[in-house]
């Protein structure tokens, strides 16, 4: 590293007091608008991430510099520090810019910048030994994966593009051990919220819960059935926070909808996905509050894991039969993808 002192920034010169024009980070687009900058980069991330999702991205040991390497192709088209995490003091603009040690968001504060490579080798000791890993159940991996998650959020390693990384990074581990996980089930409040708790309480679980129900397909089928009543009452489902019941919990709120597989519940601000099992058969009138206990694991729902190249493999088999050149086609699902995201990060606030 250079001994010259650093007199870079990572932000554009603030010559307006328009918020939107405010704080605004050095971009490979030139852009300095914070709503101009959200639309391209989460295109360009979207893209990237795909990429990875079908086995073009890099492989590694998920160790830190696999980590490292994720981040970097992720944002390899929007920041020339993609890939340096806040102890370091990359080139931004042709200036040497300070490491960044203080970093907090909404009155949580993460790991100080300069304890980053502890914080980094501690966040990722569960995942270590790859024998532990080889053959676990979906229960045994999303605990030791919420492990990883909730260490790596309160480390915090990069400036920007954190959640991205990280959940790109859960998803390539399960991939590798033979898991799908699936985060577009898993909406942003559902997400802040196990990360505030993790953090204050390493104890809790709710990041492991996080991940069962990013990794059980029963789980997943019920969100997703609670995330279209959402719709149905003409919500943005995702700016919601939704998750399923757990075995032995009691819940008490309001029906939203059901079928005869799927309930869901309102309850304390938070949609809760049950077994329609566990319901009474005979259900409340509307805007009644019913009380129960939730007894299911979901899986009477009787969704099996499938094999992690069959969704791939179905995508492009379908792709095949279109007219839509391959290109015409990928591009407009990065373009999908990107709007989702957006839409799930509504609030503006990095992921």
């Amino acid at each position: 590293m250079s001994d010259s002192p650093a007199q870079g920034s990572y932000f554009y010169p603030n010559t307006s007091d328009d918020p939107d024009r405010t704080d605004v980070l050095r971009n490979k687009f030139g852009i300095e608008t914070h709503s101009e900058l959200r639309i391209e980069e989460y295109r360009a991330t979207a893209f990237r991430m795909a990429e990875i999702a079908e086995g073009d991205g890099p492989q590694g040991q998920f160790d830190k510099a696999h980590l490292k390497a994720i981040h970097g192709h992720i944002f390899q088209d929007v920041y020339e520090w993609a890939g340096h995490t806040r102890d370091e003091s990359p080139i931004v603009d042709g200036q040497r810019v300070e490491p960044i040690g203080g970093l907090s968001k909404g009155g949580t504060a993460f790991l100080h910048g300069s304890r980053i490579e502890m914080g980094l080798d501690e966040a990722l000791k569960p995942i270590r030994d790859p024998d532990v890993l080889r053959g676990s159940t979906p229960e045994q991996f999303a605990e030791r994966a919420g492990q990883v998650m909730a260490e790596l959020n309160y480390v915090h390693p990069f400036r920007e593009g954190n959640g991205r990384t990280q959940e790109v990074f859960i998803a390539e581990l399960g991939r590798h051990y033979g898991h799908e996980v699936d985060f577009t089930v898993i909406s942003k409040p559902r997400m802040i919220e196990a990360s505030i708790e993790t953090t204050n309480d390493p104890s809790s679980a709710a990041m492991k819960h996080v991940l069962e129900d990013a990794v059980d397909p029963n789980r997943r089928e019920a969100l997703r059935a609670a995330l279209s009543d959402l719709e149905v009452r003409v919500e943005v489902a995702l700016e919601h926070n939704v998750r399923t019941a757990r075995p032995s919990e009691e819940v008490t709120g309001q029906v939203l909808g059901h079928d005869d597989r799927v309930a869901s519940i309102v309850s304390d601000e938070r949609i809760i996905a049950v077994d329609r099992a566990d319901l009474p058969e005979r259900l409340p009138d509307d805007e009644a509050e019913i009380t129960f206990t939730a007894r299911s694991d979901f899986s009477r729902l009787g969704r099996e894991p499938q094999a992690i190249q069959a969704p791939v493999q179905a995508e492009r088999a379908e792709a095949t039969r279109q007219d839509t050149p391959p290109a015409e086609l990928k591009a407009i699902e990065t373009d999908i993808a990107a709007q989702r995201a957006r839409e799930r990060d509504s609030d503006g606030h990095e992921r």
